[in-house]
């Protein structure tokens, strides 16, 4: 599978930050929307990648060259309609994993492309569930799910190699096909419930620079500083289902694990401890350990307040 990412705004409507890719636009510093695409994307295996562009195309090839986190890039300069797209599309020789830039999610990509390989359906798509829609995902949200379901087109979608998009004539977004695709029952979806933003309205994006405020992105999740003080350190912990963290111990780290969404274990060198949401599991330092989740899991790491404190024996990725 490759990938093709949509760098620019979306069709008619261009991105809040018009005049520049959503592709390049900061989460943290030093670490922008691309950023965050390219590592789920190694993390998965994907390891090549078209990038759909006009407005910043010198910009992002002098960014990320030919190569990044792993994932070998080129780049289509040309504006984001259905025909640019579809041509797009018709043009490489495996299945195709489309992100929209214009969205940033914690979705579970290993998940939903397992999904796709058991799908009779060419396209599958990502619903974002307990989302609120905006602006331009509103038609096509309205058009695919119940409402009451509280689930919005994510932004996200699988193509079987060699799907005909271009035998469809409509206009210039894409996301007008999807409805049609329903109807004629070339179109299955993928669900999850998990931070879901679009870079589309000033409020979404607010929404996810205050998300990224203290949140760090992992090959497994991410972690969530909420608070430090000189006498302690609570983080908020994501591992995505099938996911693990890096086999690691803490020198002076004293910490105590409260699980509040998921299950799993956690592997130790002389036992496997297994949690469910309520358990607390208490970890000494010098103890080598992983964090294994059985599904996606949330969980709350209370401890002695060394922030940076942390020895890796194994990595389990290829970037992070």
């Amino acid at each position: 599978m490759k990938a093709l990412i949509l760098c620019d705004g979306y069709g008619k409507k261009q991105s809040v930050s018009e005049g520049s890719s959503n592709a390049l636009i900061s989460l943290k510093e030093g670490f922008a929307v691309i950023d965050k695409l390219l590592l789920e994307l190694a993390t998965v295996g994907l390891r090549e990648a078209v990038l759909l562009t006009s407005v910043s195309f010198s910009s992002l090839q002098d960014a990320l060259g030919s190569e990044r986190k792993g994932v070998k890039l080129s780049y289509e300069q040309t504006t984001r309609t259905f025909k640019n797209i579809a041509s797009a599309l018709g043009k490489m020789d495996d299945d195709v994993l489309v992100i929209d830039c214009g969205i940033v999610t914690d979705i579970n990509l290993k998940k939903m492309i397992m999904k796709f390989s058991h799908t009779t359906a060419p396209v599958l798509i990502y619903a974002a569930t307990g989302a609120e829609s905006h602006g331009t995902t509103n038609r096509v949200s309205g058009a695919l799910f119940d409402w009451e379901s509280r689930a919005v087109y994510g932004g996200i979608f699988c193509v079987r190699k060699g799907y005909d998009f271009g035998q469809f004539v409509l206009g210039d977004e894409l996301e007008e096909v999807l409805p049609l695709l329903e109807d004629l029952g070339q179109l299955d979806v993928y669900e999850e419930a998990n931070f879901w933003g679009t870079f589309y309205t000033e409020d979404g994006k607010k929404r996810i620079l205050a998300e990224f405020h203290n949140k760090t992105a992992k090959p497994w999740g991410y972690e969530k500083v909420q608070i430090i003080t000189e006498l302690y350190l609570l983080k908020e912990l994501y591992i995505r289902e099938g996911y693990q963290s890096s086999y690691h111990y803490h020198k002076n780290k004293d910490e105590t694990m409260l699980i509040v969404r998921g299950a799993g274990y956690i592997e130790f060198d002389d036992r496997r401890e297994y949690f469910e949401v309520g358990d607390t599991i208490h970890i000494k330092p010098y103890e080598k350990h992983t964090i294994v989740a059985s599904t996606d899991t949330v969980l709350y790491e209370a401890s002695t307040p060394f922030l940076e404190d942390t020895t890796r024996v194994k990595d389990f990725y290829p970037v992070r």
